[in-house]
Parts: C-alpha cells; sequence; structure tokens
C-alpha cells in the first residue's frame, strides 16, 4: 500500500519475536479504514479470528465488481479522502531498505518463541494503524479481475471434471 515492505526499518535479527510479542507494521499514508479493518483481522495473533481465504476473496470481488453495493460506495469514499489527504501531506522521503540489514537465507532458530500476541496499543487508537505522517500520494495496486471470471472459472472445471468423470472408472474387487 505505502510502497514500503513491512518492518523495513527493523532489524529482522530478532524480528520474528518482536512479531510474536504484538508487533505490527505501520503505515506511512492515510488508508480507507475498511482496508485497515481486513488488514488488521488479517494479521489477529489468533488464527482462529483472521478471515479464511474464500471471505477475503468475496470481500475483495465484492470491492472490485459491486460498485453499487453498500460497503463498496463507502470504501470508494473513503478511498477518495484518503487521496486528498496524501496529495496534500507535506513531502516525506522514503528511507532505504538498506539499512545495514541481512538479507541472506538462513537457518533460524524458533524453539523458544513467546505465545503470540497482539500489540497492546494495535487495537486501541480507534481501529488506526497508520502512522500519523503520510506520504505524499496513495501508492495502490489495481487488480483487474473481470466481473465474470469466477463464473467462467467455475464453468471450465465444472466442464473439465464432468468430462474427466465420463472416463473414470471404479474398480471395486
Amino acid at each position: 500500500i505505502s510502497g514500503l515492505r513491512p518492518y523495513h526499518n527493523i532489524s529482522h535479527e530478532n524480528l520474528a519475536i518482536k512479531i510474536c510479542k504484538g508487533l505490527r507494521p505501520r503505515f506511512n499514508i492515510k488508508v480507507p479504514q475498511l482496508i485497515v479493518q481486513l488488514i488488521k483481522g488479517c494479521l489477529d495473533s489468533d488464527p482462529l479470528k483472521r478471515p479464511k481465504a474464500e471471505e477475503i476473496e468475496i470481500i475483495l470481488y465484492t470491492w472490485l465488481c459491486k460498485p453499487s453495493d453498500k460497503q463498496t460506495v463507502v470504501l470508494r469514499t473513503q478511498i477518495e479522502e484518503a487521496d486528498n489527504i496524501n496529495n496534500n501531506s507535506p513531502n516525506i522521503t522514503i528511507p532505504s531498505t538498506s539499512l545495514g540489514f541481512s538479507y541472506e537465507t538462513r537457518s533460524l532458530n524458533f524453539n523458544n518463541l513467546p505465545e503470540p500476541k497482539n500489540s497492546d496499543d494495535y487495537y486501541e487508537q480507534n481501529d488506526n494503524i497508520i502512522s500519523k505522517e503520510f506520504s505524499d500520494s496513495l501508492e495502490y495496486c489495481r487488480i483487474d479481475i473481470p466481473c465474470d471470471y469466477y463464473e467462467k472459472i467455475d464453468n471450465i472445471i465444472s466442464k473439465e471434471f464432468s468430462d474427466s468423470l465420463e472416463y473414470c472408472q471404479v474398480n471395486i474387487p
């Protein structure tokens, strides 16, 4: 969203432990609240509270392919608001990701990880995980999925599956 990798300014030496202790990434831009809520749900320390892939798929499909849906209308308004804030914010330099950290592949010892938890202040600040500083523009990725994509895939899969059933033999001794 911001153009920065998560934890871009934190040494990776003890990052896994810090994440288990509640460290979560922050954004340097204004992000629409509906997107913030989805991100926070995905980052919950309790896997049972995280949305399932199917739930995320439905949310994204609704946002992309149902322009008159109430939530899509709200999201569009929030995106416009975020764009206005980000476009009118002072220029912020994006730091280099090469801060002397080692990005080489190596084995890590995770024998003594603490019990995962959410950050103490992560959910307390009005559902806001955005830093107070905003970048000069809202960077976002546009996903171009035709609204009939899933219908076409379902038809292809159904056709292939039904064709394969015609040639399938079950031998029961």
